[in-house]
């Protein structure tokens, strides 16, 4: 029953909530603190947000910290005085490298037909209307 216990469950608001905070504690409020301390705006905060989800933040080698440290040898993000395309870059190229290292995850184009569109028109505050693709759909917000 576990498929129809789960759909009774979502439309409980106590349940929701729970889910809610959770994923605000263990994936938003750590990347939006992150960005904040590494002075990205909308586009950097939701490319980290991206990461945690899928990496998680633990100790192994494809994890966020990690993703993160990677990027940090090839570039300093803004609050170290370095450009924040520069070092968008720099973080997306070590996303990439780590996702390929995961056959679940070895389908970039979340990152290089969703994230990389916004950095390569200069969107860093996500301004409306975005369009994008991942995994071959077209998304648009208006």
């Amino acid at each position: 029953n576990y498929t129809k216990d789960w759909k009774t469950a979502a439309k409980d608001s106590v349940f929701k909530a729970a889910q809610e905070s959770e994923r605000d504690r263990v994936y938003f409020n750590p990347a939006v603190k992150q960005g904040k301390a590494d002075g990205v705006r909308a586009l950097g905060q939701f490319a980290y947000y991206d990461a945690i989800v899928m990496h998680g933040d633990g100790g192994d080698r494809l994890s966020f910290s990690s993703i993160r440290k990677r990027a940090l040898g090839k570039a300093k993000p803004p609050s170290q005085g370095g450009d924040e395309t520069t070092w968008l870059n720099a973080f997306l190229d070590a996303r990439v490298w780590a996702m390929k290292q995961e056959p679940e995850h070895e389908d970039t184009t979340r990152v290089d037909t969703g994230q990389r569109v916004f950095l390569k028109a200069g969107n860093f505050d996500l301004k409306t209307p975005l369009k994008w693709k991942v995994y071959g759909q077209t998304f648009e917000i208006k």
